[in-house]
């Protein structure tokens, strides 16, 4: 590219990218198996993702498109999906990619002694060949989302054949010697980094010739960024918001952020603990309109985060923003459906009772950063109006299994990554196993069920969003949560790397999904 810069001036040339060089994360946690199928934390993936990769990705619009597929037909029962595979696509050793390492890799996650999570809905799905150079899965039932799942990493049949899945998760191919069809390959692994070499059969090919994932503990994510503050590391990503500020104002890096697919609410139990504060549905609306979101978002968050007032993300595509206007806040409005509900305020406590019962409630929330901090906000609120909430800290797993799962709670905070995908089926879904992660109602829920089946079932995105709009505005209705905010990932990039971009809304992982475009030399 050549800029003019005056009609007698000399020509300046704008360099551009040349290949060559590394850049360095600081990756916060240990990663373990390199291997897509075996992957159990956020390290992992996010190293997995610069190696492997998926039939099926999403583009800057959140639409699903082909990566190692090159397209695919699904049927008029919306029952079989047939995929055609790219041609000329290699592994990193040279060998071809063929439609049995899909085979494979798919027969390994509906292995009986593949024991990972997703594993029994894996068995419930037929895959089998096609024609030449495609493969084709049959369902059950209509899933929509069902392409953005197959975005799991296809691994090489000619190197794990005959390997049952625990020595496939053994096997020094998912270590030191890992490689997929990705834009790079394990170069090798110590205590204190991984280092990735360019793929020489990656297409595209990537700018850099290594990138080095050097390792911090994440019980000390503040180390990670001094890694990058004192010129250790290049980038680091995850940062909580209030570390954010000390990133600020310096002229050797930026902070990128994008939204992200979380959900965060406070679930009421109506069926359960719960019943006599929540059973009225307006008593409920009132606890929603009680709320001021932004005012969460601006004192845990300091801003970067959304308000959220809906079960789908601010940053999905089928986000609605007349469900969230449907309730706004308004503490006055709020204390008046709670009085004409019998819930009257006592002057002299600030207590609000109903025939003798005081309005008081637990809220179970998980003892970290931000839960901890959210809950104390909704509870400081909520005695703003006349309940007196009780915040119960509780280990994460601990909260999980013995509140959520067992429905044992009056009041629980929440927060789930519900993917790009605006299906939600098995969160709210009252036809789902009352054992597992599900926040229904029994009762009242035909219409919103109905929603759910008609999301998953139809295929054309404008009948897709229609249902999921029309679901957000009977959520929130029937209000059975307090929707509060969508978080948003920060990203620290030095100045000596170029290139660096991301979608507008991500799960953390996808932030190296243009890495290829990542450079640090130049050329004129």
């Amino acid at each position: 590219m050549v800029l003019v810069v005056g009609a007698c001036q000399p020509v300046a040339t704008v360099p551009k990218p040349a290949r060559g060089g590394t850049a360095v994360e600081a990756l916060i946690g240990q990663a373990d198996v390199l291997n897509p199928l075996f992957q159990s934390n956020e390290s992992t993936r996010d190293v997995n993702s610069l190696i492997y990769q998926g039939l099926t990705t999403i583009d800057s619009q959140q639409n699903v498109v082909g990566q190692l597929a090159q397209d695919w037909a699904v049927s008029a029962d919306h029952l079989t999906y047939t995929f055609t595979l790219r041609d000329g696509v290699k592994w990193a050793d040279g060998e071809p990619f063929v439609a049995d390492d899909v085979l494979f890799t798919f027969h390994i996650l509906q292995d009986l002694e593949y024991v990972q999570p997703g594993a029994e809905d894996w068995r419930l799905v037929g895959v089998a060949a096609g024609g030449p150079g495609q493969v084709v899965f049959s369902l059950r039932a209509p899933d929509a989302s069902f392409p953005l799942s197959l975005r799991v990493g296809i691994i090489p049949k000619h190197i794990y054949a005959g390997m049952a899945p625990a020595q496939i998760a053994a096997s020094p191919y998912g270590g030191v010697r890992a490689f997929g069809t990705g834009p790079f390959k394990v170069g090798s692994i110590n205590q204190l980094a991984i280092t990735l070499d360019r793929n020489p059969y990656a297409v595209p090919q990537p700018y850099l010739d290594h990138l080095v994932l050097r390792t911090y503990p994440a019980t000390d994510p503040q180390s990670a960024i001094r890694a990058v503050l004192t010129g250790a590391a290049d980038l680091v990503g995850g940062i909580q918001p209030q570390e954010v500020s000390t990133l600020q104002g310096r002229t050797d890096l930026t902070v990128q952020e994008s939204r992200m697919f979380t959900n965060s609410f406070v679930t009421f139990n109506v069926d359960g603990d719960g019943k006599a504060f929540f059973s009225d549905a307006k008593v409920r609306v009132a606890l929603v309109q009680a709320i001021n979101r932004q005012r969460v978002v601006n004192d845990v968050f300091g801003g970067r985060a959304d308000a959220d007032p809906t079960p789908i993300p601010t940053g999905d595509w089928a986000y609605s923003p007349a469900a969230a206007n449907l309730h706004p806040f308004d503490a006055a409005a709020a204390g008046s459906a709670l009085d004409a509900a019998g819930w009257q305020l006592d002057p002299a406590s600030k207590l609000r009772t109903k025939k003798g019962v005081p309005f008081k409630i637990s809220l179970a929330a998980a003892d970290s950063y931000p839960n901890q901090q959210i809950a104390s906000a909704i509870s400081s609120q909520l005695a703003e109006i006349g309940i007196e909430v009780d915040v119960k800290p509780l280990p994460a797993s601990k909260l999980l299994q013995d509140y959520l799962l067992t429905h044992k709670y009056q009041m629980a905070l929440i927060s789930i990554d519900v993917g790009p995908d605006p299906d939600q089926y098995s969160l709210w879904h009252s036809g789902i196993d009352p054992g597992s992660l599900n926040f229904a109602y029994s009762r009242g829920w035909g219409l919103i069920d109905k929603d759910l089946e008609d999301g998953r079932a139809a295929v054309d995105p404008p009948s897709r969003l229609a249902a999921y709009i029309d679901f957000q505005m009977l959520m929130a209705d029937a209000a059975p949560a307090i929707f509060i905010y969508a978080s948003r990932y920060e990203y620290a990039v030095s100045q000596r790397v170029h290139g660096v971009h991301m979608n507008k809304a991500i799960d953390p992982y996808e932030r190296f999904q243009y890495v290829t475009d990542w450079y640090v030399n130049t050329k004129s």
